[in-house]
């Protein structure tokens, strides 16, 4: 199902240290009938699926009027994504799923309190970050976990899926940190694709047996080898991205990968896989992918 992305402003009420948006992007938004229109567009195009997101969107004062105006122009789905600290505030929540949001991602930023506190800069958040997932969970709402995997958190991701599990959270999408705009300077934070996928399959695997959803975007499926199905190509399906700079599909954004070196020739996943990411390869290089040969039936289709 196309998905329309509305970013509705760069400003956040969080100053996390891996945060690519600059102080003046932080200045820039979509008024309330600019968003309006591009849900008409949309809703004209056939799209049906709708997500609102930031920086923090959850800081709009109109999110729950352009959640309401989205529902009553044919939009099946609403996703917010966000920090999550306004659901701690329990009718905040109750109003955006009165008003039709059905999808909650939230970022979790970092497993401990401490290190969560560290990351987004603002003392006091942590408990807000619990009671945030209590209240999500107690509703029924299911909430999507976003992990960003960067150099201080990607060695512990199975332990901070597991301790988020525990909590009553069933899904997670697990995100590689991005040296783009604002947090261009800190190479130090963006860790191996080795190394975070060796991590990444310790993860995948208590998924399995613990019956849960556990999903890593911006991986080439090459470097998890058994577990590719625990990958997801973000640009694959049709997404509008709608920002308060530009409208673009988000299969062409530098976000979604889309760098095939050499060692992708020939694999079966080619065409499904994101590839490396531009900022990736001009960390590290193109040397980590190993193209995946096709099965013998790929091979042989009308072999018995």
């Amino acid at each position: 199902m196309p998905l329309l992305d509305v970013v509705l402003g760069y400003d956040c009420n969080l100053a996390c240290t891996y945060c690519t948006i600059s102080e003046v992007m932080r200045r820039r938004a979509l008024t309330t009938p600019e968003v309006a229109r591009e849900i008409d567009r949309a809703a004209s195009s056939g799209f049906r699926d709708v997500a609102f997101t930031g920086g923090e969107p959850t800081i709009r004062s109109d999110l729950p009027a352009l959640v309401r105006y989205a529902k009553k122009r044919g939009f099946e789905h609403v996703k917010v994504a966000s920090n999550g600290l306004r659901y701690a505030h329990l009718p905040y929540l109750e109003l955006l799923v009165a008003a039709g949001v059905d999808q909650f991602h939230v970022s979790m930023h970092a497993k401990d309190d401490a290190a969560y506190e560290a990351t987004v800069q603002r003392e006091g958040t942590a408990i807000l970050r619990q009671k945030a997932i209590e209240n999500l969970v107690a509703r029924g709402l299911d909430p999507i976990a976003d992990l960003i995997l960067k150099e201080d958190t990607y060695r512990e991701v199975r332990a901070w899926v597991e301790a988020l599990h525990a909590q009553g959270i069933r899904q997670f999408r697990l995100w590689l940190v991005s040296l783009t705009d604002n947090n261009r300077a800190n190479v130090h934070q963006l860790p191996r694709l080795t190394d975070v996928a060796a991590k990444a399959r310790e993860a995948f695997e208590a998924a399995r047996r613990g019956g849960y959803e556990v999903h890593a975007l911006h991986v080439p499926r090459c470097f998890v080898p058994g577990y590719e199905d625990h990958v997801r190509h973000p640009g694959a399906d049709r997404v509008r991205v709608v920002t308060p700079d530009e409208v673009f599909d988000l299969k062409n954004s530098r976000l979604t990968g889309g760098v095939k070196p050499a060692g992708c020739e020939g694999c079966r996943f080619f065409d499904t896989c994101p590839g490396l990411r531009p900022d990736y390869v001009e960390r590290y290089g193109e040397g980590e992918v190993r193209a995946v040969p096709a099965r013998d039936e790929e091979l042989n289709p009308s072999s018995p």
